[in-house]
């Protein structure tokens, strides 16, 4: 399974006085916000089903874009700011347009065909991305960030891969690799 990802933000906390190291990591672990959207205790959204999560981070970085010559410049890179990021994991829906095939054409070094994959997200995606967008930006500016970018794109498929669902599953071997069990329709059952 493909998890759709592109959108979230980042800003900064500019009363966070914690200097910038080139010898990281300085930090315990990274940010996890669960999912919040389309849960039972929150309702249906009403722009798209499923929902998304958060991953996300903070450290202090250089500012190298700071601006000055010099020494002056040299002590505004060493300041630093402090920086924090969230981005989207999406569930993506099972699409029977999504499916893989063997290559006719095209063959590894060793001659054996090789694999093609045809994919791509939806609106429902498309829709998530916007919202955790939106969202994230949201968060960051209510916990005091400034600077807050966000991002409301749907990388291409593939940038988050989990677990081996790129195709649907479904009854036709024709339409699916595997049966909605996860058996497969050409092999011995591969649970």
């Amino acid at each position: 399974m493909d998890h759709v990802v592109g959108g979230g933000a980042s800003g900064t906390f500019d009363d966070l006085q914690v200097p910038p190291s080139a010898n990281p990591p300085h930090r315990p672990n990274g940010i996890y916000v669960v999912r919040f959207r389309n849960t039972p205790a929150t309702g249906n959204h009403p722009h798209f089903i499923r929902g998304y999560g958060f991953q996300g981070g903070a450290s202090p970085e250089f500012n190298t874009g700071a601006p000055g010559i010099g020494a002056d410049y040299k002590r505004a890179v060493k300041l630093g700011t402090y920086g924090v990021s969230l981005g989207a994991f999406g569930e993506s829906l099972a699409n029977f347009d999504n499916f893989c095939e063997i290559d006719p054409n095209l063959k590894d070094a060793w001659g054996i065909p090789a694999l093609r994959i045809s994919m791509a997200h939806g609106k429902n995606e498309a829709d998530l991305m916007r919202d955790a967008g939106i969202t994230a930006a949201e968060m960051l500016e209510a916990a005091g960030a400034r600077n807050v970018g966000l991002t409301t794109r749907v990388e291409m498929p593939g940038m988050a891969i989990h677990e081996s669902r790129h195709s649907a599953n479904g009854e036709r071997s024709e339409k699916s690799l595997c049966s909605i069990l996860f058996a497969s329709h050409t092999m011995c059952p591969t649970y």
